[in-house]
Parts: structure tokens; C-alpha cells; sequence
């Protein structure tokens, strides 16, 4: 059968990708294609278990994320080298740090802790098993001896710092870290503002005071806040980001925890081999070739 009588790819993207300039529109554009059909807008944690049953053919992803394996997936290999680093890191205020500045050393306590496999191996455990973002994070700093002794001050006169993250596992997880290395090592109370929302929801609640701290990508912080071209380098994204945020928001980089949560996109490993789809590139050539 040749390719032109070939059905189809189905497609699904979450909400964030279908906009951002480092989604799908961009991704586009840089490998030339498009799909026949325009890709179905999907919750991000409901597109695993579709892919996995076949409700549909590709989805973008995570690389971090642990269904990946769980569900037998694989990612595409961005050949071309579209995606840039998304570095995690506790982005934070610096007038937060002016009042508090003992937050900049206890939360670089995890810079580099945290691996590829020690996030992909957290969210698993989250999304997979059943656990606890709270018991997750609290595991891990654990096991990793970063858990101070200090208990969970009591919120009194002090004004708390507010910790966010955005609305899915990892960043709950991440945000749970945060909270509890300020609780942990500090006197100050800490409120939690987890699930809030989107990269803008946050951002946005971060210039305006709204929360002290919340984990950001540097990728995300390159392309989607600061609008600047994918740079693939992931010192010079983390020196581009780190030094706008500050001089145009007053918003300071921590240390980077370690791993990469690049934006991907993820096929049925078996319909990959099938289809000999290994890249993105690949893909490319077979959606235009079966048009």
C-alpha cells in the first residue's frame, strides 16, 4: 500500500503547546509540515492514556514524564534541534529575597540534585501508583539528606512566602520541594499556591507579588515569556533568561535542579516501527507524503 493510501495521523496536543512559539505552530514552521487534520485539544494527562489505546497517533509530551515508558510510548527525536533546554529552576522575587535572604542558599540546596530519571521516576509515582506529590517530594529530599529540622512555623505576624507551580505532577512536586526546604530550614510560615495555573497564570502572579517563588523552565523562560528565538545551548538560554528576568521584571534565577524537561512529541512505540517514524523529520516526510 502506498503512503497516499495510508489513513491519517490523529492528533493531540495540550492547550499550552497549540499557542506557545515553541509548540506547535513554531514546530511547524521548522520542520516544514502540517498536519492534515488540525490536532484535537487535550488535557496533558489525559494524552498518554489515549495514545496508549490508540484514540489517537501523536501527542506532544514530556520527557520527564513517567507514563512514557509506563505506557510503552516513544518520543521522537528532534533532529533538527527545534526544542530548546527547559531547565527547571525556582524562579523567584528579588524583593522576596531582599526580606528573606537565606531563601537563595536553602533552595540551592537542590541545584543538580534532581536527574532526568529522578523526575521522570517522582512523576510516575505520582500519576502511576497513586502517591502524593506532599509524600513524593518529601521522599526525595529525605533520601537526598536535604531535609532540615526545623517544623513548620506557625503563621503569626510574619507574612508568609507564597510557593506556586503550575498545574500539573511535576510541578506540584517541585513546588512540595520548595515548600518544604523553607519549612524545613526556616522560621518563615510558607503558604502554597500549587496547581495555580499555566506558565502566564504564574508569571504574572509572581510580577505581581502574588507568589514568591514557583519552579519555571528555562526554555519556557526564553521562548514563551521573553518571545527570543529557541537558542539550543543550555548555559547560554540559562545566562539570556537569568539576565532579562532580572533587568526587565526584577525576577532571579536560582540554580537550575539538574534535569531537562524538554517538550517532545510521542507516538506507540510499535506504530512508530511500523510506520519507520523515528524522528521528527521522519514524521515530517510522512504526513506530507501521505496527503
Amino acid at each position: 500500500m502506498s503512503l497516499r493510501n495510508k489513513p491519517a495521523l490523529t492528533v493531540a496536543f495540550g492547550a499550552e503547546f497549540l499557542t506557545r512559539p515553541d509548540g506547535y505552530e513554531g514546530l511547524s514552521r521548522h520542520y516544514g509540515f502540517r498536519f492534515e487534520s488540525e490536532p484535537r485539544q487535550m488535557m496533558d494527562g489525559l494524552m498518554c492514556k489515549a495514545l496508549s489505546v490508540g484514540s489517537v497517533d501523536v501527542i506532544d509530551a514530556f520527557t520527564t514524564d513517567g507514563r512514557i515508558l509506563a505506557y510503552d510510548l516513544v518520543i521522537l527525536e528532534d533532529d533538527r534541534r527545534f526544542f530548546p533546554p527547559y531547565h527547571a529552576a525556582p524562579l523567584i522575587r528579588e524583593e522576596s529575597l531582599a526580606h528573606h535572604p537565606e531563601l537563595k542558599a536553602v533552595l540551592n540546596t537542590l541545584a543538580g540534585r534532581i536527574s532526568d530519571a529522578d523526575m521522570r521516576r517522582m512523576n510516575y509515582e505520582v500519576d502511576e501508583e497513586g502517591k502524593t506529590a506532599h509524600a513524593v517530594a518529601r521522599a526525595f529530599l529525605d533520601e537526598q539528606g536535604l531535609l532540615g529540622s526545623h517544623k513548620a512555623a506557625e503563621k503569626t505576624g510574619t507574612a508568609p512566602v507564597v510557593v506556586g507551580s503550575k498545574e500539573f505532577t511535576e510541578q506540584e512536586i517541585l513546588g512540595e520541594m520548595l515548600a518544604l526546604l523553607i519549612e524545613s530550614h526556616t522560621d518563615i510560615p510558607v503558604t502554597r499556591k500549587l496547581n495555580l495555573g499555566g506558565t502566564i497564570i504564574c508569571f504574572n502572579a509572581l510580577k505581581a507579588g502574588d507568589l514568591d517563588v514557583y519552579p519555571e523552565y528555562t526554555g519556557t523562560g526564553l521562548v514563551n515569556i521573553l518571545k527570543r528565538d529557541t537558542v539550543s545551548d543550555p548555559d547560554t538560554v540559562y545566562e539570556i533568561v537569568r539576565r532579562a528576568f532580572r533587568d526587565q521584571y526584577g525576577l532571579i534565577w536560582l540554580e537550575p535542579f539538574g534535569f531537562n524537561n524538554s517538550y517532545a512529541l510521542a507516538m506507540r512505540k510499535d506504530h512508530a516501527r511500523r510506520l519507520e517514524i523515528h524522528t521528527i523529520s521522519d514524521l515530517a516526510r510522512y504526513v506530507k507524503r501521505s496527503q
